[in-house]
């Protein structure tokens, strides 16, 4: 199996986000996108394993002592590598308990024998990879103003698995927050 450990985004969340994405699909040179039903916020990739239940426990674990608390969608933004952009919206709101969030499911797949990020945490939602486009679309971009926001009450363990040729990612577990 293909873990991994999210925020799921409610429905007016992903429209807004698709509104973006189409924008960016418009004026890019192309990219592989990401489909609108997979947008989340990733807090920890896990990766192949077949200890579903340790990553269970893990998500169980994380959520101890979270209060929910709310965010809400920022600005167009990307990740430059080799000329080629990870391009996504970025996440605001209260980045504090986000932050605590991510945290604790890091101390939490780490205490269940997953290996732990080492980057900084970048709050985000990806919406294409290997997306070519120039400084002047990225600054077009930039002023597009996604308007939604969400409550965050509770953390998904996903898998990652492909069907008819596409990435589909299917919530496994759930745990909401205290």
């Amino acid at each position: 199996m293909r873990l991994f450990v999210a925020i799921e985004l409610p429905r007016q969340m992903k429209k807004e986000l698709k509104l973006v994405q189409d924008e960016l699909k418009l004026m890019s040179g192309g990219g592989r996108f990401v489909p609108d039903a997979n947008f989340h916020i990733t807090l920890h990739f896990i990766g192949e394993t077949d200890r579903l239940n340790d990553a269970v426990c893990a998500v169980r674990d994380a959520a101890r002592g979270i209060r929910p608390f709310s965010l809400h969608l920022g600005r167009y933004s990307s990740f430059e590598r080799n000329d080629l952009r990870t391009s996504f919206v970025g996440v605001e709101g209260d980045l504090r308990e986000l932050g605590t969030l991510y945290e604790a499911v890091q101390c939490a797949v780490y205490d269940y024998g997953f290996g732990r990020e080492r980057k900084r945490y970048v709050p985000h939602i990806t919406l294409g990879r290997s997306v070519t486009h120039d400084e002047l679309v990225d600054a077009q971009l930039k002023e597009l103003t996604p308007n939604a926001s969400m409550r965050v009450e509770s953390v998904t363990l996903f898998e990652s698995v492909r069907v008819k040729g596409e990435m589909t990612y299917r919530a496994i577990h759930r745990e909401r927050l205290e």
